[in-house]
Parts: C-alpha cells; structure tokens; sequence
C-alpha cells in the first residue's frame, strides 16, 4: 500500500512540474515574457511627461544633515510639513496641495553613504485613463559620488526631495492622490 501510495504522489508532482512548465509557452513554444516586455514597454511610452520644479534636495541621518534649496519664498508650512518626511520610506507624498500647485516629497529611503543619492528621470501619467485621479509615476535614477567633500561621513543616510507641479500643466480634471516610483539600477 505504501508503494502505492509513494507512486502515486510521485506522479502527482510530475503532472505539477509539466503543468507549471508549460504555462510559460506560448502555443508556438516561445516563452510568453516577451509578450510581458513588450506590454511593459508600450505602457511606458503611453505615459504623458509632466513639468515639475525642483525646490529641496536633503539628506539626513542622526549625525549628518545637508540640504539644497531653489526655494527662497517657500512658506514655512511647506517647509515644516516636508520636514516631517526627513526618515521617509521610498516613494511619493503629498506634502501639500493649493489651488495652484502640488507640493511632492520623493523619498528613496535610506542610503549606505552620504556620496549616494537621486535624480528624478521624469514624472508621468498615464495618456488614458478612467477616472480623475490617475497614478503619477515618478521614476528616479540612483547618483553616486555625490557630496564628495562629505565623504568621510560614515553611516547611512535618508535622501529626498521637495518637488512642485503645477496644476496647469496638468490634463484639465486631473487630480493627484496615488504615486508609482521606479528606481532604475
């Protein structure tokens, strides 16, 4: 009986292993993953650019602090509410909203080095959509060998960025309440 048994669990696990093999070809044996990079692909390139200001670059950790700022009329409310995101985790948020403008805070988390840091590729939106409040995707490129004069700087650091968009350069109707980050390597 324990034979019988033993044989039929072994056939079990083969017909698993040929159904979860074959699930990856297509009817003319090619793997399907380059229908899903080619989809990836076209719903990148249907994604619409949308301007925005950078005003904060900062980074910070318990010993270190730094900061870059393009804002000199920025009100302290603004100021004070992206400060509460200094140990953020990676993505986007809404810092505040004002009749004309979106104030963003893109975080990449906590770095290995004050030399690491980002630059954002681009802010997109998708060309169609449904309803009025469509993912922003912020996509950001990794930067080493950044402040270099702070180098001998051990530990790690938290790195983000005050960003505005303006509400007139966005589609008209268009709110902004969820983000998408990607982080190229």
């Amino acid at each position: 009986m324990f034979k019988k048994m033993a044989g039929l669990y072994i056939i079990i696990v083969l017909l698993g292993l040929q159904i979860g093999c074959s699930t990856g070809l297509k009817g003319d044996g090619n793997q399907s993953t380059v229908t899903q990079i080619e989809t990836v692909e076209a719903a990148n390139q249907s994604k619409k650019s949308i301007p925005y200001k950078q005003l904060i670059y900062s980074k910070n950790s318990s010993r270190f602090a730094w900061e870059s700022s393009n804002a000199e009329n920025l009100p302290k409310e603004i100021t004070d509410k992206y400060e509460e995101y200094k140990n953020s985790v990676p993505g986007g948020f809404i810092v505040k909203e004002t009749p004309i403008a979106y104030f963003i805070c893109v975080s990449i988390g906590q770095k290995g080095s004050v030399t690491e840091g980002f630059k954002i590729k681009s802010l997109r939106l998708p060309d169609v959509y449904t309803e009025n409040n469509p993912t922003l995707t912020i996509e950001v490129i990794p930067v080493s060998n950044e402040n270099n004069s702070d180098k001998k700087m051990k530990g790690q650091v938290f790195v983000r960025s005050l960003i505005s968009v303006s509400k007139e350069d966005l589609p008209d109707g268009i709110e902004i309440n969820s983000f998408s980050m990607s982080l190229e390597d």
